[in-house]
């Protein structure tokens, strides 16, 4: 499960950018309700930032990095 995690925050730190939670579902082939968990809980020790986007109620997940702080 911590590995899992690990997979998902290093692909969204590559990505550089917010995404979207469907498109990061396809590209790790794993259904949106449990990516979403996973990524609640790393939201929750502050290593990603989840936001509703208002567009067709769009979920954007972005990984926070180093350069987020400066």
């Amino acid at each position: 499960m911590v590995a899992r995690r690990e997979i998902i925050y290093k692909l969204l730190a590559t990505k550089k950018k917010a995404t979207s939670l469907q498109k990061l579902s396809e590209e790790l082939e794993t259904p949106m309700p449990h990516l979403l968990n996973d990524l609640k809980h790393l939201e929750s020790e502050g290593l990603v930032e989840i936001s509703f986007g208002e567009e067709k109620a769009a979920i954007m997940v972005k990984a926070k990095t180093i350069e987020d702080y400066f």
